[in-house]
């Protein structure tokens, strides 16, 4: 079985584009949307993420919506695929902001046995 693992030096998940996010409104409240908008920079990375080693410099304080194990337990996709979810919606995200042949991509796979 494939089981979801965050890898390191990746950081997709801190490019902020809640437009590509399908369902994202309905998820998070608009303070949540707020904050979001707060910690983004111009380019629309977190403005938390030391960039250079693709590291939250706020990972114990960091947002729910940063947790992914919490957070991803707020869609129903997940109840019914687990793990599969959160694999496809890595692959979706590390493609758009680094492609399908990156080195995050390739890493990704790896660890996660695709």
């Amino acid at each position: 079985m494939k089981s979801w693992t965050c890898i390191e030096k990746c950081g997709a998940c801190c490019k902020f584009d809640l437009k590509n996010r399908e369902n994202i409104y309905k998820i998070l409240s608009k303070k949540d949307l707020e904050l979001i908008d707060e910690m983004t920079d111009r380019e629309g990375w977190c403005k938390y993420l030391d960039k250079k080693n693709k590291k939250c410099t706020v990972y114990n304080k960091r947002p729910h919506f940063c947790r992914v194990n919490s957070f991803s337990k707020k869609f129903n996709e997940y109840y019914k695929n687990g793990d599969e979810f959160l694999i496809k919606c890595c692959k979706q995200h590390i493609s758009e902001i680094y492609g399908k042949k990156s080195f995050q991509m390739n890493k990704f796979k790896k660890e996660t046995m695709q």
